[in-house]
């Protein structure tokens, strides 16, 4: 059997592997948000912080990947990039400023906003660097007008992107550039913003994965005499040797690469003269996985699991009924967006968590492992009734005219209970809102510098008040006081 499918030179119509890889990624990114919420600090394992690293990269060379396989043609010509392509970028851009802004309701754009808030809109996360990354390549995909052109291109922006990184990441590089693309050139602290993915070094990833879709668009999906040029295992096996290749490249390599080099100072400062560059020490803590040997060894490791994916969605028997991983994979904006909102939006708002306890850090491996289960369970039960939903597309635009309704009417109403809160309650804020001191006035309480409380057991105080959860230490400081 598996002789057959080894030799099967049938074209293919979808990619299973890369369909598994996003699928998976989008499951582990929710476990990845639930462990950095709620799990204490100090009991994540190493091999946790690593396996979680990965999630961000599969998803963004998957986007690169998808991009190579749907702009050309079967004849190599170019699909339209309006009005479908521009259209479903837009809305993912939009998603991604709006998970970022000072909220979805009037009052967080108002009387909750703060100068941090308004700075925080123009960070760059993953759904900005998967946007723009896609914008560059699919302008490279017209400005050549060939794929395979754009395929030798694609892999030469994976490998250059890494080289230049590390210097864009030096200190004091890029800060006071336009706040909105500040983001784009490195990770570094500037005005309070910090981007969590910057292009320089993350649009290596999409643009392997758009490397790997012409890749797989000449060798699986292009017609020669009616026929593929590779077999799917066989394309399977040489993405595994590619991965382990380059898993032990990057392994071996890395340290050297980053470290290894001669130590010289320089008016004072000491620095690291290496394959990387010259950098300082804090400099080379910040760059480590900015090389070209930290993206090949992270690239090494997801195409190993992906291949793997592959085989297995092979070989397996299939069942009747839905696919959770496959409604992870083709909903997987949809459940990005649902768990922050859920996490973030609603499970640690100050009421929820006063309600709870489940504040940040508070919980084990026990409570966190529940929490993380049934957090991804509701998010695949979304995907999956989403995609009985599209079967009927009347419904779906009937939905989602509602949604848009919901979210109309929310942004009017929401948020004001939490104005209300802090209004009463302004020793609880941990946001510098303008009203705060005019709440402690009003209250008898003194201001400060920026409204925020200065004294614990004021605090302290104010939740046994308001019959909030006290932890150990704070039950004990209310008790050790008149």
């Amino acid at each position: 059997m598996f002789r057959d499918r080894w030799n099967d030179l049938t074209l293919s119509k979808r990619c299973d592997w890369i369909d598994q890889l996003r699928g998976w990624a989008v499951i582990v990114m929710i476990e990845v948000h639930v462990v950095n919420v709620w799990l204490q600090s100090g009991l994540r394992p190493d091999w946790l912080n690593y396996l979680n690293g990965l999630v961000a990269p599969s998803f963004t060379m998957a986007a690169g990947y998808s991009l190579a396989i749907s702009t050309f043609r079967m004849d190599g010509t170019l699909r339209p990039f309006w009005p479908d392509t521009a259209k479903r970028l837009g809305f993912i851009l939009l998603c991604a400023y709006a998970l970022h802004a000072p909220g979805l309701t009037a009052a967080d754009w108002t009387v909750m906003n703060t100068a941090q808030k308004a700075r925080e809109l123009f960070k760059i996360d993953v759904l900005q660097c998967i946007v723009y990354s896609l914008l560059i390549l699919q302008g490279l995909a017209r400005l050549v007008r060939n794929p395979r052109i754009f395929t030798g291109l694609a892999l030469a922006i994976a490998v250059f992107v890494p080289l230049v990184s590390p210097h864009l990441w030096a200190t004091g590089v890029a800060d006071g550039i336009w706040l909105p693309i500040r983001g784009f050139f490195n990770g570094n602290a500037d005005r309070g913003v910090q981007a969590l993915f910057p292009l320089f070094p993350w649009i290596a990833f999409p643009a392997f994965g758009a490397f790997l879709g012409g890749l797989y668009r000449h060798l699986r999906v292009e017609p020669v005499a009616g026929k593929a040029r590779w077999s799917e295992p066989r394309f399977l096996a040489g993405l595994a040797m590619a991965g382990l290749i380059l898993l032990l490249w990057g392994t071996a390599r890395q340290h050297a690469w980053l470290w290894g080099g001669q130590w010289l100072q320089q008016n004072g400062v000491w620095m690291l003269h290496s394959a990387s560059g010259a950098f300082t020490y804090g400099e080379l803590v910040t760059i480590t996985n900015t090389t070209l040997p930290s993206v090949a060894g992270r690239l090494g490791c997801i195409l190993l699991a992906g291949a793997a994916m592959g085989m297995v969605e092979l070989l397996r028997p299939h069942w009747k009924g839905p696919n959770p991983v496959e409604a992870a994979s083709r909903e997987s904006l949809l459940l990005y967006m649902l768990h922050l909102n859920l996490i973030f939006t609603v499970m640690l708002t100050p009421a929820m968590v006063g309600l709870t306890g489940w504040g940040w850090g508070s919980l084990g491996w026990a409570g966190t492992f529940l929490l993380t289960v049934v957090i991804i369970g509701l998010n695949l039960w979304v995907g999956i009734a989403w995609q009985k939903v599209r079967k009927t597309p009347d419904f779906m635009r009937s939905l989602q005219r509602k949604a848009v309704a919901v979210i109309g009417v929310w942004f009017v109403l929401g948020g004001w209970w939490s104005f209300r809160h802090f209004l009463q309650s302004p020793e609880l804020a941990k946001e510098p809102y303008l009203f705060l001191n005019a709440a402690r006035i009003r209250k008898g309480l003194p201001p400060t510098s920026d409204g925020l409380s200065r004294d614990p057991l004021e605090v302290v105080r104010e939740k046994a008040r308001r019959r909030l959860k006290l932890s150990g230490d704070e039950q004990r400081m209310l008790e050790s006081r008149p």
